[in-house]
């Protein structure tokens, strides 16, 4: 490159592929004039690109290959890593399971004590309610004879009362009888 081509690239006309390669491409025009080739229908014939267009691709091609291969290689460390965290992740989903497992062991334990437990409970209560039934029924008894005996002895204490009046009446009628008899004699 010359050294006015440096300072003012319009003053000499058509630039390089190089050069419109940092400037906005015309939609309008075919690809074909961008990339180096004549927009004229007329010519067919290619006009090999210069040596330092060539070596503008190259380097460019090279640069792409350099970031494809860091591109490759962070996505095998990226899947390296993903296969780590899904083994990562796998371990402890096993883990939980297994103390998920555990625990519902434990728990099964727990409600077949508790049940167990339960029943004796059960057991005893109704045992108890058994119990004293009879000693309700015993109570019962006992109070009924009671009452039985209560009004036998209210029977007898009216009977010996009576008795009593009436032996109180004989007693009264024999002092009369003999009081009458002593006046007689």
């Amino acid at each position: 490159m010359s050294m006015h081509r440096e300072l003012n690239p319009q003053l000499f006309g058509n630039q390089t592929p190089i050069e419109k390669m940092g400037q906005p491409v015309d939609p309008t025009k075919p690809a074909a004039g961008i990339m180096g080739r004549s927009e004229s229908p007329q010519s067919n014939k290619q006009i090999p690109y210069p040596a330092i267009d060539v070596k503008a691709i190259e380097h460019q091609i090279n640069t792409l290959k350099v970031a494809l291969l860091q591109m490759e290689k962070r996505t095998d460390s990226l899947s390296m890593k993903m296969e780590e965290l899904g083994r990562t992740t796998h371990g402890r989903l096993e883990r939980f399971s297994q103390a998920i497992l555990r625990m519902e062991e434990v728990q099964n334990q727990q409600n077949q004590e508790n049940a167990g437990r339960a029943a004796q409970i059960m057991a005893k209560v109704n045992e108890r309610k058994v119990s004293d039934s009879k000693v309700q029924e015993l109570v019962d008894r006992h109070n009924t004879i009671i009452r039985n005996f209560e009004n036998r002895l209210l029977s007898l204490q009216r009977l010996v009362s009576e008795q009593e009046m009436a032996l109180h009446n004989a007693t009264a009628a024999l002092e009369e009888a003999r009081a009458e008899l002593a006046k007689r004699r």
